[in-house]
């Protein structure tokens, strides 16, 4: 029986790349693609600006990157002081921002940007996450149309509660919690991996400055 052939082609960066979400779309992308490069949070951490720019000098260009990264603490209002806005404001968007500004994306390629499903119904908690996460979704939606010209697609995945480090860290009954989802069941990070390699593979290029919600039907909201 002959090996797949993969594309040699197409470079791929995936931040987060060594956990969780992150992890899943490396490995469903690799059976496809063989210059994918996962990184991890000792590779490139986006809260370290010097740490973002090292990053930029030794990557200078790629066909997609997937921008991901680990969640803030839950934290009441009242308790979240400059400090902690400051780090989790350079790791959820300003980071991103220099590596999109600095990075060059090549022509039909694409930008993945993994967010969350609260970005549409922010609850009372996660503040952090939610309002950052939320900003930058706007900044892609400001960018999307001049990347069009160059055929580059933006893609906003915004997740639901999947079964990754980040959902136990939250939820401390996670067989109650299910039970009360829509599906029954928490998500697969594996789905967003098949999803994102379906993109790429099969070059879907029409679904560009949108927002994809994967959350299982948890969302209460129409549009």
């Amino acid at each position: 029986m002959k090996s797949k052939k993969l594309n040699t082609k197409i470079k791929i960066l995936v931040l987060g790349g060594s956990r969780g979400i992150g992890k899943s779309i490396t490995q469903e992308v690799k059976k496809n693609f063989k210059k994918v490069h996962p990184f991890s949070s000792k590779d490139i951490d986006t809260s370290n600006l010097v740490s973002v720019k090292n990053f930029i000098k030794k990557n200078k260009s790629a066909d997609v990157i997937i921008l991901n990264s680990g969640g803030p603490p839950n934290l009441p209002f009242k308790k979240i002081d400059e400090k902690i806005w400051y780090t989790y404001f350079n790791q959820l968007f300003l980071g991103f921002a220099l590596i999109l500004k600095d990075l060059k994306i090549n022509n039909n390629g694409y930008i993945f940007y993994i967010s969350s499903s609260i970005i549409k119904e922010p609850p009372s908690s996660l503040l952090i996450s939610s309002s950052l996460r939320l900003a930058f979704t706007s900044l892609l939606k400001s960018l999307s149309k001049e990347y069009s010209k160059k055929n580059i697609s933006i893609i906003n995945i915004a997740p639901g509660p999947f079964k990754t480090g980040r959902v136990k860290e939250l939820i401390s009954n996670l067989k109650e919690f299910e039970k009360n989802l829509p599906t029954k069941k928490i998500g697969d990070p594996k789905e967003i991996g098949k999803f994102v390699n379906f993109i790429i593979q099969n070059k879907i290029k029409y679904l560009t400055g949108s927002t994809v919600y994967m959350d299982g039907n948890t969302l209460n909201s129409l549009t």
